[in-house]
């Protein structure tokens, strides 16, 4: 328990210290958070409006900005911002997920020497990526939110299969951890450093489950920090849109402020995030030194 307050602390000094850092994951990560903050939000959106919309009112947030999009002709705008998202994905995600790695195991690395070293470790880092995508809880969670949306979830059938697939999920996410740094720190191809990783985590499997725990917490506290600061300009929002000021000139300023509380959060989950690649690549070091 001390060891792992101990990696928290000096994690979270090297975030407060090195700000070059958030920016190199703010980099990586601005597109895929966005992807992720729209399809959560759109997700979210029509479980309101098809479980509870007795409670809610018709006019929503995202309906909104939908229907602004629409009627000022901005859908290639929109199409254009998806076609980034998926070159990006595709190409410079994994490039960026090594990248973030070098930039931590070498003090001295630029941002943009640690891209051009990501560079090297694209296709096994893609690979990884792609079969790590199946059992990520972000695609678990939208797919479970979904079928709860169209009332999938009653078959009994449909919730044995989602528990398989949550357990599935789960394991990933205990015993994959250390598959990206053995890949880029020492060489290994996708295979050999998930089994290495699950050798590692077995090894310590309750030093590695209590890192879990703490890391679970700590995911907690941060989002809910996060939350308290975002909600007040996203319930503005939201009050400007639902008494109809929208209509009275108010168009600039909810469009701003929107703009705003998506790029405001986006660089706070990149903070949680920076934390998190600097916390398990610490913990890797200590079990790397353990295993030795």
């Amino acid at each position: 328990k001390k060891m792992i307050l101990t990696i928290l602390r000096e994690s979270k000094d090297y975030i407060k210290n090195n700000n070059k850092f958030i920016k190199l994951v703010f980099y990586i990560s601005f597109w895929k958070l966005l992807y992720t903050l729209v399809v959560i939000s759109y997700n979210i959106n029509n479980l309101l409006i098809y479980r509870f919309d007795k409670w809610l009112p018709r006019m929503s947030t995202l309906k909104y900005f939908l229907e602004e999009i629409i009627s000022n002709h901005l859908v290639w705008l929109v199409i254009l911002i998806a076609f980034i998202i998926l070159i990006w994905y595709v190409f410079l995600y994994p490039t960026g997920m090594s990248a973030i790695i070098h930039f931590l195991k070498d003090k001295k690395n630029s941002i943009w020497k640690a891209i051009w070293k990501g560079v090297t470790d694209f296709f096994v880092m893609f690979e990884l990526n792609a079969l790590a995508f199946s059992f990520w809880f972000y695609t678990y969670a939208i797919t479970v939110l979904r079928l709860f949306t169209l009332w999938i979830l009653d078959n009994t059938i449909a919730i044995i299969l989602v528990s398989v697939w949550w357990l599935a999920a789960l394991f990933s996410s205990i015993f994959w951890q250390y598959a990206k740094f053995l890949i880029v720190i020492e060489n290994m191809w996708v295979f050999e450093a998930i089994k290495k990783s699950i050798s590692i985590t077995i090894t310590n499997i309750w030093v590695t489950i209590r890192w879990r725990v703490m890391q679970l917490v700590t995911y907690i506290l941060f989002y809910f920090k996060a939350f308290i600061i975002a909600s007040a300009p996203m319930l503005l929002v939201y009050f400007l849109i639902n008494a109809w000021l929208a209509d009275r000139g108010f168009k600039r300023v909810i469009r701003l402020i929107g703009i705003i509380t998506v790029i405001l959060i986006i660089y706070m989950i990149s903070i949680i995030q920076a934390f998190f690649r600097k916390f398990w690549f610490k913990m890797y070091n200590k079990v790397v030194k353990i295993e030795e």
